[in-house]
């Protein structure tokens, strides 16, 4: 539907030559996961320099393999890696004080007997629950989400008999998902500047997804309330 609303150029059609090709044109580029994930769990890196050795072998497999790269894009990639990472950290920055200004006037506990003094449903709760957590990822970097938001719902859903291994999940995806929520989400803004779209339009473009996402949240939080079984602690 979008890319035929949209116009989007059309690939190759679907045969088994086509399949193959691609597959072995793109065996080299499916190493680099491997690289990634093997790494870490293995315990020969950490994630930060599995990043470094991910640009590494990037580099590598582009001059020498698909040779499609050069130093001259080489320069221009790094000139617009560093100023897609300038406004992330500017961002980073600023949630870094709004963390603190959170902690310092108690805002989380607030919200915490906010909760708590609407209803004692679970149900109603674990919603109340997960609008936080979205919101929190909207406006809150990741880590700072998590140190500060965690310890006042972590009582909350132990509480109501909740999984801690449901919670986890929950929490992730509902940061993750706010991340691209309009209309400060930080994910809008690293598309902004690595498309140099208007981020008001990239907010609108987003709200199909982000509508699917949001049904698959709810699929998160309420399924293993009603079918326990489905989470394994």
């Amino acid at each position: 539907m979008q890319a035929y609303k949209n116009n989007y150029p059309k690939g190759n059609g679907i045969t088994l030559k086509n399949v193959v090709v691609t597959f072995v044109k793109a065996v080299p580029g499916l190493i680099m996961p491997a690289i990634i994930l093997g790494g870490i769990f293995s315990g020969k890196f950490t994630a930060s320099e599995a990043a470094a050795v991910a640009v590494v072998y990037a580099m590598l497999v582009s001059f020498f393999v698909y040779r499609d790269m050069t130093v001259e894009k080489l320069f221009k990639i790094m000139a617009g890696s560093a100023k897609t990472s300038a406004v992330i950290m500017i961002i980073i920055a600023c949630s870094g004080p709004f963390g603190w200004v959170l902690a310092y006037y108690s805002i989380p506990g607030t919200i915490a007997s906010s909760i708590l003094s609407i209803s004692t449903n679970k149900y109603i709760l674990m919603f109340m629950i997960a609008l936080v957590i979205i919101i929190a990822g909207v406006f809150m970097e990741t880590s700072s989400a998590i140190i500060i938001l965690t310890p006042v719902l972590l009582p909350l859903v132990s509480g109501l008999g909740i999984d801690l291994v449901h919670f986890g999940i929950m929490f992730v995806v509902g940061i993750a998902i706010g991340m691209i929520t309009p209309p400060v989400a930080i994910n809008l803004f690293v598309a902004s500047g690595i498309t140099g779209k208007p981020i008001e339009l990239i907010a609108r473009a987003v709200i199909p997804y982000l509508l699917g996402l949001l049904f698959v949240f709810l699929m998160i939080v309420y399924l293993p309330l009603i079918f326990p079984g489905l989470i394994i602690g």
